[in-house]
């Protein structure tokens, strides 16, 4: 309650009214006391009291506190004892506990611990008791709660490490207090600690800072005004450490320093300090150097020179507090003069060839130096090759040359610097070539086997040589032995043999330089045996009475060779006479007998080196009493065809068959010989009829020419070349692409079978090849005009037959097939529906295949043979979408799918009901729409199907607002949602069809979207899209108008068959409606056929249940068991489905097996019906039992799937 809600009082009192206050007295007045007060320009009566004023007391007296806190607020009322009042607290001018009583005690105990929430100004009244007189509201206490401040120290200088007798400086400051409000305490390490100086400060100095004095040091501050602690501060760490010691670094270190080069001296203070804190101060024998105080760490003397020597010492300066280091100890810098380095040579000039020189480049200094070696100048490096290598001070030339004959010089290069030596004097190596030896044989080569060669070797310079000999490939010389004498300078190798035959070389050795002459040139020995004699005879042996026998002997090489004959094992020459005669190198034997049967040899003979050779191998000589007779031979036994060609062949006795010239002869052995030829064979090519003949041949051989007997005669009979034909296999000569062609190539005019053939496309050999009589090709739309030839070629001779006509094949692209419907595709229960099915263009070998469409991505086949598909009677579950298309050939070939025509029929009881809201079947586009399915019996698994103008078949469309169930609304339509819909259920089931279009018009025709039974009535309205003037319009049937209406209304009161048709509005300003057709169902004919349907339905639901249990019965034992239904028994049946109707494979197509053929199909050898039957569950339930005859052939009237319940 406010403040000014608690002054009322039942007792006027006069504070402020009127801007005029009550008079003041001039007597003092009790406290409370009441008096009258008249005011002068009033005569008003009013009576005053003068108030006391509350006072607030705080326990303790503080108005600022922290956080955690009591504070205890007392009331109190002057001159006044506490217990005649009451009292009541204010924060902040409102009730600290409102709606509560009045307190007697002056003490407010709530207060405590505080917290910031706290703050703020309070207040208090009293009330006297006995009169409930307020006194006036006490002065407000502003009572002020914060967090307990943390002391804070900062370290001057804020280093993390002081040096020993340095100056340290701690603050401790309280955030947001002033100083001079707090005393401060001190602790170092948790211990207490005073400051040099008085308390009241907030400064600890250490003026000279030791080791000890390291360590962690807090502050706390204490409030004067109330004796408050704050927190306790973080801790600082100090520490303090000795003074760092400076160290003076030379670089390069323990190395000589020279001229030139470059010294670095680096200052470096021992404190783990940063060298950027660090200003540095460098000494040169104790004195400051010119402009050597740097930030720099690092001092460098470039170029050095001998002047900089001395000894250095640094010392740094820091640069925050001027503190000084340690001065480092000296390090000493001498800087020597270049050195000169000199060169020495071993061995001693001269040098010969192939020795191995060493120069040495010296110097006196003891530093690690590379050395730079230069031939012919100054400027011209050596670098190392093949023969010289360089190694530490030293260059060594192995197997010098005279192209090493040069001046040299050497220059050192400090290691991992770049200071160079003086250059050394130069000095210069003479090389000079060994002497040379030469080598000498005799005699000259060739050398013969057995005689003796003497090998002389000559050094010609110099003096006190011995030699040295070696043979071939060998570095060990020759060895003294039997066959090789040493002796002075030659080597004597007597009866020299084949295996001396080689590389023969010398070298002079002395015991002084040089040690060795050059290797002397080769000499190579070559060690011939004796000429060979080689003894010939012609003709070769064995030889035949009368004739003349030739022997030729002949020697390896050389001329001037005579030769004699040797005969068994005679010693004695052949000697010349009347039937033996010798010329040159021939012995003749003329008219040889079998007398001179013998062994025969020869050996020559000549003047000089060498002057025989070696004896002949023997030859045998057999002589033979009969003349031969030869055998003709053909490599073609039966006929020869024209073009072909015919080898002969002449037959002696293969001992005898060199030598021989063979005669051929045609017709008669007195005839002149066709032909003549040194082999044993005449071939005869491209033969001809003409060719046909007896053919004989003779040898003959020598001169004068001795021939042998006529051989046998053989008969070679020559007819035509057979030709090739091809001709296609099948019935039909159109031919599409993708489809498979047999071709067949014949070889006519000839029983013979043992032929292959080889096929060629447009000119090319096919390839892969084929060599089998048939060719299949599958063709490819475009290939046009591709010619296939063939050509036959017998497999046991290389023989062709004449090539075949080229046979053309066009290939045109693959065909579609054209399904055609009945004019009328909206039909009732019971009629009669032919569908026909054709290619266009081509009527040849085809088998028509029809399907349905069962969704979108799954169509069935259901009928396969003729061009024509018959159903009857047509039923309800008949409405669908039909295709067909055509095969041929093994393997089928299939023409296009032909497009979806759909078949509407319509029942008279279906088992589900499309409703349509509204129920008409012309719609206005962007007019609400809805469709749902309402089911008899079967409530589960109904979806509505949708079939567009477009050809499109889909469920419930994508672009509709909402798929609920089996109900589907359109909010917005569009002409593209025109279309037949209808309801379908996962078994199948189906409801009557409606067709719904939409319309972007002004007119449409309302017309009932379901056909009308006989007898009923039937309204036909127009309805506008906006209501016209003037609504008179005619409504017209299959083209002829109906009586005018004012309204744009006909009623037809009972409709019969006459009345069905097409019907359309006509406004004279909204123009035509589009038509709408109206069925009329008959009413007694579709009940009768109803029922028949249904009749025929059951008796199939009987025999299936009849099978059903007769099947549990007898498999009652494997249906306990589990196996009945197993895996193996499903595949059973499935090839067994499978081996009877054959998949369909087509263009993205699943196909399934035939679950019937309807009316029209051909039937097969029974017509027993089989189940195939699939328990779901082995409990009482709805079972599916599909049902299949065995011929694929059962009426459409029967349904494919029946439900059971067991």
């Amino acid at each position: 309650m406010p403040v000014s809600e608690h002054l009322a009082n039942p007792i006027p009192v006069l504070t402020n009214a009127k801007k005029k206050k009550c008079p003041s007295l001039s007597h003092s007045i009790t406290p409370w006391f009441t008096f009258l007060c008249v005011l002068s320009d009033s005569s008003l009566l009013f009576i005053c009291t003068v108030r006391q004023k509350a006072v607030v007391i705080l326990k303790p007296n503080w108005t600022k506190l922290f956080r955690g806190d009591t504070v205890l607020f007392r009331c109190h009322i002057p001159g006044e004892p506490s217990t005649d009042w009451e009292y009541i607290w204010y924060k902040d001018e409102e009730e600290l506990n409102p709606y509560k009583s009045w307190s007697e005690s002056n003490e407010y105990k709530n207060v405590g611990p505080v917290d910031e929430s706290d703050s703020g100004e309070y207040a208090c009244l009293g009330m006297r008791k006995v009169d409930s007189v307020f006194s006036e509201i006490s002065d407000a206490v502003i009572l002020t709660v914060s967090e307990r401040p943390k002391a804070v120290i900062l370290p001057r200088p804020d280093w993390p490490q002081i040096f020993s007798g340095e100056t340290v400086t701690f603050r401790c400051d309280i955030p947001g207090e002033l100083p001079s409000e707090w005393r401060y305490r001190w602790r170092k390490d948790g211990q207490k600690v005073k400051p040099d100086g008085v308390g009241e400060m907030n400064i600890y100095r250490i003026t000279a800072a030791e080791q000890t004095h390291s360590g962690k040091y807090t502050c706390t501050g204490l409030r004067k005004s109330d004796y408050k602690f704050s927190q306790a501060s973080d801790s600082v760490t100090l520490t303090v450490a000795e003074r760092p010691q400076a160290v003076a670094i030379l670089t390069p270190k323990d190395m000589e320093i020279f001229s030139g080069e470059v010294v670095s001296l680096r200052c470096h203070i021992q404190d783990g300090e940063a060298a950027a804190e660090w200003r540095y101060s460098w000494y040169k024998r104790g004195y400051v150097g010119h402009n050597q105080i740097s930030d720099e760490q690092e001092h460098s003397i470039s170029p050095a020179s001998e002047a900089d020597s001395g000894d250095y010492t640094c010392r740094g300066t820091r640069k925050s507090d001027a503190q000084h280091s340690q001065t480092s100890e000296a390090i000493k810098l001498t800087v020597s003069g270049l050195p000169k380095v000199s060169i020495s040579i071993r061995p001693d000039s001269p040098i010969f060839n192939g020795e191995t020189v060493t120069l040495e480049c010296m110097t006196a200094s003891p530093s690690v130096w590379n050395y730079t070696w230069f031939k012919g100048s100054p400027q011209t490096e050596t670098f190392p090759s093949d023969h010289e290598s360089k190694g530490g001070n030293t260059l060594t030339i192995r197997g010098a040359t005279e192209s090493d004959q040069a001046e040299y010089w050497c220059q050192g290069e400090r290691w991992n610097s770049t200071t160079s030596s003086l250059m050394s004097d130069p000095v210069y190596l003479t090389v000079s070539d060994l002497p040379t030896g030469s080598l000498t044989a005799e005699p000259q080569n060739p050398v013969f086997t057995g005689e003796t060669v003497t090998l002389t070797c000559v050094v010609a310079s110099y003096s006190d040589w011995s030699y040295q000999w070696y043979k071939g490939s060998s570095q060990s010389p020759v060895s003294q032995s039997d066959r090789y004498i040493r002796e002075g300078n030659t080597l004597i190798i007597q009866g020299a043999v084949e295996s001396d035959q080689d590389h023969y070389w010398c070298q002079g050795e002395k015991d002084t330089r040089p040690t060795s002459s050059h290797i002397s040139t080769y000499v190579y020995l070559s060690v011939t045996a004796l000429p060979s004699a080689t003894l010939t005879v012609q003709p070769p042996s064995p030889v035949f009475s009368g004739e003349i026998v030739t022997f030729t002997c002949a020697t390896q090489y050389l001329r001037d060779w005579a030769y004699k004959w040797y005969r068994r094992n005679s010693q004695d020459a052949v000697s010349q006479s009347g039937r033996f005669s010798r010329a040159a190198n021939t012995l003749t034997i003329r008219g040889a007998a079998e007398s001179d049967e013998d062994q025969y040899w020869c050996q020559g003979e000549r003047d000089t080196r060498p002057t025989v050779s070696q004896i002949s191998d023997s030859v045998t000589l057999n002589v033979l009493d009969l003349k031969p007779q030869p055998r003709i031979t053909s490599n073609r036994a039966d006929q020869v065809y024209t073009g072909s060609s015919v080898t002969l062949t002449c037959e002696l006795d293969p001992s005898t068959a060199t030598g021989w010239t063979f005669y051929w002869y045609r017709d008669s052995q007195n005839s002149e010989p066709v032909a003549q030829s040194d082999t044993n064979s005449y071939t005869i090519n491209f033969m001809k009829v003409s060719d046909e003949a007896s053919y004989f041949c003779s040898a003959g051989r020598g001169s004068p020419i001795y021939y042998t007997h006529y051989s046998n005669a053989t008969w070679i009979r020559v007819t035509e070349r057979p030709k090739a034909y091809i001709t296609l296999l099948s019935n039909w000569t159109q031919i599409f692409s993708g489809e498979t062609i047999s071709l067949h190539c014949d070889i006519r005019g000839t029983t013979d079978t043992d032929w292959e053939y080889i096929w060629y496309k447009n000119g090319y050999l096919n390839n892969p090849v084929n060599r089998e009589k048939e060719y299949r090709v599958t063709l490819v739309y475009g290939h046009r005009g591709d010619e296939y030839t063939c050509i036959g070629r017998r497999r046991r001779e290389l023989m062709y037959s004449e090539m075949s006509e080229p046979y053309r094949v066009s290939v045109l692209e693959r065909p579609l097939a054209v399904l055609s419907v009945p004019a009328q595709i909206w039909v009732n229960e019971g009629d009669l529906v032919t569908l026909s099915c054709e290619v266009k263009s081509s009527t040849a070998g085809w088998r028509f295949l029809w399907y349905r469409a069962d969704s979108a991505a799954k169509h069935t086949l259901v009928y396969s043979n003729g061009g024509s598909f018959t159903i009857t009677p047509a039923v309800l579950y008949h409405t669908g979408l039909y295709m067909c298309r055509a095969e041929r050939g093994e393997p089928p070939y299939y023409t296009k799918y032909s497009e979806l025509q759909p078949l509407w029929v319509t029942g008279l009881s279906p088992p589900a009901s499309l409703v349509i809201r509204p129920n008409r079947t012309q719609h206005f586009i962007y007019k609400s729409l809805s469709l749902s399915c309402e089911m008899q019996g079967h409530p589960a698994g109904w979806r509505l199907r949708w079939f567009t103008d477009r050809g499109e078949l889909t469920e419930c469309p994508a672009g509709w607002r909402s798929v609920v169930g089996s109900t589907c609304t359109l909010v917005h339509p569009h002409t593209t949602d025109s279309g037949v819909y209808w309801c379908q259920s996962e078994m199948g089931l189906r409801s009557n069809p409606i067709n719904v279009t939409f319309h972007d018009a002004e007119v449409i025709l309302e017309s009932p979207a379901h056909p009308v039974t006989e007898g009923d009535p039937l309204t036909l309205h127009c309805r506008y899209r906006k209501k016209p003037s003037n609504e008179e319009a005619d409504i017209y049937k299959d083209g002829s108008p109906l009586q005018p209406t004012v309204t744009g209304e006909v009623t037809i009161p009972a409709v019969s068959k006459v009345h069905e048709g097409r019907y359309r509005c006509k406004h004279s300003e909204r123009g035509e409606s589009a038509e709408s057709w109206v069925t009329v169902r008959d009413r007694g004919t579709q009940r009768h056929k109803h029922l028949v349907l249904w009749l025929v339905v059951g008796l199939c639901i009987a025999l299936a249940v009849v099978i059903v249990l007769g099947m549990l019965y007898r498999y009652r034992g494997l249906f306990l068991r589990g196996s009945l239904f197993g895996w193996g028994w499903q595949r059973a049946n499935q090839e067994s489905s499978e081996g009877q109707n054959r998949p369909v494979e087509g263009e993205g197509e699943k196909s399934s097996y035939v679950p019937w053929q309807y009316a029209g199909a051909s039937r097969g050898p029974s017509d027993v019906v089989y189940t195939e039957i699939e328990l779901k569950e082995m409990r009482r339930k709805w079972v599916k039992v599909k049902v299949k005859p065995a011929g694929g052939k059962l009426p459409m009237t029967h349904s494919q799937e029946v439900s059971i319940l067991i």
